[in-house]
């Protein structure tokens, strides 16, 4: 099995030589079919029995972390750790200002997995929906403003999309990753889309993403290369 990739423009900079590398993820395994997978492999466990034990083990690395207690298994390691500013040092934790993270790095066993995947460019357009431009229909600007409440249009490939599915849609996402899902189409086609674009959007700078679930299971997202802004 290889890890599929492709490349995309960073729409921070916008420049012509600045891209970066997608992952591309085809399935995501849970835990009940990774147990299953294993008890195929093992011919002395039982899917019953592994997932109880499992579970067990998971139960008491909670509890370990509860007592404040590192944990170092194969797979990863985990400790805990407080962020925030302290004024003083007679200040106590106080969770308006601090919080407790968790930090988890690769296990013995896991950490030198990275070496060992194997990888697959591919072109982002033979897999997934791709936003070509975006046409700000009132400020009759391309890639630049957004007029809320006035129309939109976004030109690409594999953009169709089944109104019907909740998942599915074209969305403005702000900084702060608040989503804006547009409600409205005009033309639903797989080169174009035609909509009213979200009345709800304040000043700001917005990233523009579709998704859909093409012909598979698993939701595709493509995204615009450039940074739309609100007045």
């Amino acid at each position: 099995m290889t890890l599929p990739f492709y490349l995309r423009r960073n729409p921070l900079t916008q420049r012509d030589d600045d891209f970066s590398a997608q992952t591309l993820v085809f399935e995501t395994s849970e835990f009940e079919a990774i147990v299953s997978k294993a008890v195929k492999r093992h011919s002395s466990l039982n899917e019953v029995d592994t997932t109880l034990a499992v579970n067990a083990v998971f139960e008491q690395v909670y509890e370990e972390l509860l007592a404040g207690n590192n944990v170092i298994t194969p797979m990863c390691n985990i400790r805990l750790s407080i962020a925030g500013v302290f004024d003083a040092d007679h200040m106590d934790f106080d969770p308006e200002y601090h919080k407790v993270n968790m930090n988890f790095t690769p296990g013995i066993n896991f950490r030198n997995l990275a070496q060992e995947v194997k990888l697959k460019k591919i072109t982002a357009s033979d897999v997934l929906p791709k936003i070509d431009g975006f046409e700000d229909s009132e400020s009759e600007s391309k890639n630049e403003k957004i007029t809320p409440g006035k129309g939109g249009i976004v030109k690409g490939s594999k953009l169709k999309l089944n109104k019907d599915k909740a998942e599915e849609g074209l969305f403005f996402i702000a900084a702060d990753d608040t989503e804006h899902k547009v409600t409205t189409y005009m033309r639903n086609m797989p080169s174009e889309l035609i909509f009213s674009i979200p009345d709800g959007l304040t000043a700001g700078k917005y990233r523009l993403e579709i998704r859909t679930y093409l012909e598979g299971k698993t939701l595709r997202t493509g995204q615009l290369d450039y940074e739309l802004t609100v007045d």
